[in-house]
């Protein structure tokens, strides 16, 4: 590859389409994410998006189509193996694992664990509790960034809508991953917390990691996105910058009806 030439998306969708009985839920949508990038995914309630995101980590499969991501086929994978290779996702209502505390569920989140071989236990203990302890710092360190680093103790039931997300946010940040899928990541929080869940996506997305984005809060979507993607009726209906997609005729009209 020649300076000269593009480098292929981190992540591309093709031809993906996913049917539930008669009703086409995602029809022939394709979809690009560049590395480095944050790219928002928008469109009317109903539009597909969810079910673009589930197709994408495969925790739905496709009827036709393929997803590549970092230049390999992902589409045939588990969502597990999935995570292993770099891209994660979270929720539109926030999943933790209430009954367990904060530090609890950001451990649980890093991958290729030694403690996760029954060999290694008892074969390997000191290199375990070694890496327990680095892990735990840098969880710390990620709470910290998030302003969740005086509840680590709690159970994470206890936290508030908001906090929740920050910290499904901050255990996929554990995984060291390449590309996060935020499915409304402002939803239901308070405006103070949007823009600090805001500031820190600007942070992370400079410290490497790339960011694709549901969201209905089109201030969220305008100020953060280099790129925005339009669904309608689970296909493609527009896809620019975030200026271009303000004065698309076509995209007003899908949500206003006018």
């Amino acid at each position: 590859m020649t300076n000269n030439q593009p480098l292929p998306p981190l992540l591309a969708a093709n031809g993906l389409c996913k049917s539930f009985g008669g009703i086409k839920a995602v029809n022939n949508a394709n979809i690009t994410v560049e590395s480095g990038s944050i790219t928002g995914l928008i469109g009317p309630n109903g539009a597909g998006k969810t079910t673009l995101f589930n197709l994408l980590s495969n925790f739905i499969q496709p009827d036709t189509g393929e997803v590549l991501f970092d230049g390999e086929p992902i589409h045939n994978l588990a969502s597990h193996q999935i995570a292993l290779q770099g891209m994660v996702r979270t929720f539109q209502v926030a999943r933790v694992l209430s009954r367990l505390s904060v530090m609890e569920n950001m451990l649980l989140a890093a991958q290729k664990q030694t403690g996760e071989n029954f060999w290694h236990v008892w074969l390997q203990p000191r290199k375990m509790i070694q890496e327990e302890r680095q892990l735990k710092r840098k969880a710390l360190e990620i709470l910290e960034s998030v302003g969740l680093d005086k509840k680590v103790a709690n159970y994470a039931g206890s936290l508030s809508g908001g906090q929740r997300k920050l910290l499904e946010i901050a255990r996929a940040l554990m995984a060291d991953p390449k590309l996060i899928l935020l499915d409304e990541p402002a939803a239901g929080v308070n405006p103070t917390l949007i823009n600090q869940i805001c500031q820190h996506i600007t942070e992370w997305r400079k410290e490497g990691v790339t960011f694709m984005i549901i969201e209905h809060n089109m201030d969220v979507i305008m100020s953060l996105c280099d790129r925005v993607w339009v669904l309608a009726e689970g296909s493609n209906l527009a896809d620019g910058k975030p200026e271009e997609i303000q004065n698309n005729s076509a995209v007003l009209e899908a949500y206003l009806g006018q």
